[in-house]
Parts: structure tokens; sequence; C-alpha cells
């Protein structure tokens, strides 16, 4: 019997808490990184009431399509990292990729956007018609399909999802001490019970005594 201790609930949820904390930490250096990788917003002219007109939409498809390669990234290598701690599998371990992934997409977006500079504000400006309005250098650097806030955790749940799909054991590979030690009383010697002895399941078996025929 081994010494190696059951694994307990309780230990699964503190792992998934790890696990979301740590996604919730990356998420900031990913916002860094975004801000740093993306280029800068577009110029846009300001017409009141919160409403800007861009120059071009280029900027904001170019720094959505970088926020989703990091956050995707992120999620398939943190679904792959947890599976691949087999002690803790289970449900816990989903919940933590998904709060963790929607939490850290969510700071990724936000340390981006303040660090990514750009301004609403800036000088203005009289038009051949005679209006005047404020026209920004560049626009502050923001996510604008709020649907990829989504993808990290979603990419995370997936490959886990994947790899319980394909599982061999329906235990998940789980160590289970307890569980080991019962099946190695329960097993018998094959020379004791021949009727159920190891080899080959479709090999031939030797015959008990009260199989032979009458002398």
């Amino acid at each position: 019997m081994t010494d190696e201790p059951r694994v307990r609930p309780v230990d699964d949820l503190k792992f998934a808490a790890y696990l979301t904390a740590g996604l919730t930490a990356l998420g900031a250096l990913l916002g860094l990184a975004w801000s740093a990788w993306s280029p800068p917003g577009p110029a846009a002219t300001a017409f009141g009431g919160g409403k800007f007109e861009p120059s071009d939409t280029e900027a904001f498809i170019a720094s959505d399509g970088r926020f989703l390669v990091l956050v995707a990234a992120v999620g398939l290598l943190a679904g792959g990292l947890a599976w691949w701690r087999a002690r803790n599998r289970g449900p816990f371990v989903v919940l933590g990729l998904g709060v963790g992934g929607l939490v850290g997409a969510l700071l990724t977006e936000l340390v981006g956007h303040l660090t990514g500079g750009g301004s609403f504000t800036g000088k203005r400006y009289t038009f051949s018609d005679g209006s005047v309005h404020e026209v920004t250098l560049h626009m502050p650097l923001s996510l604008h399909a709020q649907g990829l806030l989504f993808i990290e955790s979603a990419a995370a749940a997936l490959v886990y999802g994947l790899f319980v799909a394909f599982a061999v054991r329906d235990d998940l590979g789980r160590p289970d001490p307890v569980r080991d030690s019962l099946v190695a009383a329960a097993s018998v010697d094959a020379g004791d019970h021949p009727q159920d002895g190891g080899g080959h399941g479709d090999a031939p078996r030797a015959l008990q005594q009260g199989y032979l025929p009458p002398q």
C-alpha cells in the first residue's frame, strides 16, 4: 500500500484558485504586450456628445487581431498545462480555466487601454463649412469586438475537453492510493483460479475438476 496521500476536493479547489490567479496575473502582462505590439489608434474628429469619426478603421482591426492572437495562445497553453497536472484533473480545473481566462482577458483589455497611449481630446479646428471640432492625433487603444474577451477561456476549455474526451481511463488518470490498494487486494493469483487466470482473454484456460468427464 502506497504512502501517497489521497487527493481531496479541497486540493482541487486550491489548484483551481491558483490557476485563476495565474491567468489573471498573466492577463496584466498580456495587456502590456498588446499595447506594445498594436499600432497607434487612428486620428479622429470629435462631433460632441461622445461621438467620434475615425479617419480609418484598419487600426481597429489590427489591434483586435493582435488581441485575439495573444489571448488564444495563452488559452491553448493553459488548457494543455492544466491537463498535464494529473493529480488535480476534474471539473474544478475547468472552472478555474473559465474564470481565470475571462478575468485575464478583461485585465488585458484594461491594461492595454491604459498603457496604449492616445487621447479623446485634441486641437480645435474650423472646417470649411464653418463648424468647429476637435481633432485627435490618435485614439486610445481599445477592443472593439467584445466577443474576443471569451476567446481565452473558450480555447482553454476546448483543449482540456479534448484531452478528457480522448482519455483512456474513466478516472482521467488521477492518482488514488485507496482505490489502487483495493484493486491490488481483490486481484487473485492465476494458479488459484485457473478459470479467471491472467493471460490473453481469448486464450483457452484450464478446466476445473468439476468439468472433467466422469470416469
